[in-house]
């Protein structure tokens, strides 16, 4: 049994028959508001040959669930984890990263060293779970990587992901469970970075401003709920995209990786990547 950061018992399964299996669905309907959810029987294919299916209980009822199958990236033999979703009324307690975690266990006892997966890189609350407290780096970016889709996080706006690579037994995520930080304010290195890309507030509008500034360090704002800002206008969520798809792809092009993502403690409607050239998941230095 796990504890949420609420104090709520969390207890995690694996799932093999069809009755839990069905009940992802409905969770991927609550999470992502969309009828289009991947259908139960992938999920018993998938753990009858070596996919990992866990699924996040609170009582008897099904909150969440975290789905991967083997693969292989960069030349290396992984797990591609490819869901992870929480229903609204137990998001932001935890459990996501609770389920991760239960994920590393799981590729760790088949002697895996890299899970890899995708997403949005304009999500915050993504951000913060895979790049801040996971410790995962991306040096990828994918462009309008699944086309068009219909589901209320992504309507209207290009699908643009981050591939992630989280190295589960490397020095980096060892060392960052041990000593994340979790606002820029608090950085040791925030008077070095060169901002690339700021977040501009106007009322209630935010809005990019993209500088393509050099540095050791190079930082990429944006909004804290990019989701609320579509509300306002769905021109927005598109003005956004094309934005931080220029930055992106503008630093990775020069060999920039992604390894930091921290919120500010005195403008709390913003976030911001740390990138940096160099970063060696097992060899790194003051960063």
């Amino acid at each position: 049994m796990k504890m949420s950061d609420s104090d709520i018992p969390v207890r995690i399964i694996d799932v093999h028959n069809p009755h839990q299996a069905k009940m992802i669905e409905e969770i991927q309907r609550r999470a992502w508001g969309t009828d289009e959810a991947v259908p139960h029987h992938i999920f018993i294919a998938a753990s009858s040959v070596g996919g990992v299916v866990k699924a996040a209980y609170v009582g008897n009822k099904m909150v969440g669930f975290v789905f991967g199958f083997m693969g292989e990236f960069l030349g290396k033999r992984c797990m591609y984890s490819h869901m992870l979703a929480v229903v609204p009324e137990y998001q932001d307690k935890n459990i996501g990263y609770l389920l991760k975690m239960e994920q590393r266990n799981d590729a760790l006892s088949k002697g895996l060293e890299l899970i890899v997966w995708t997403y949005d890189p304009l999500q915050s609350k993504n951000a913060y779970l895979n790049i801040n407290k996971l410790g995962c780096i991306s040096r990828t970016y994918l462009v309008n990587h699944y086309g068009e889709m219909n589901d209320e996080l992504n309507r209207g706006v290009p699908s643009d992901r981050f591939m992630v690579e989280w190295w589960i037994n490397s020095k980096w995520v060892k060392h960052n469970f041990r000593n994340r930080i979790k606002y820029f304010e608090d950085y040791k290195h925030r008077d070095e970075v060169a901002i690339g890309l700021k977040a501009i507030r106007e009322g209630e509008i935010i809005l990019p401003e993209l500088t393509k500034e050099a540095g050791v360090f190079v930082g990429i704002e944006i909004p804290r709920d990019i989701n609320h800002l579509k509300r306002i206008d769905p021109k927005l969520g598109v003005k956004w995209r094309l934005a931080t798809r220029r930055a992106f792809r503008h630093y990775i092009d020069r060999t920039y990786i992604v390894f930091r993502y921290l919120l500010y403690r005195n403008e709390p409607w913003k976030g911001i990547y740390i990138l940096k050239k160099g970063v060696d998941v097992n060899n790194f230095k003051d960063i």
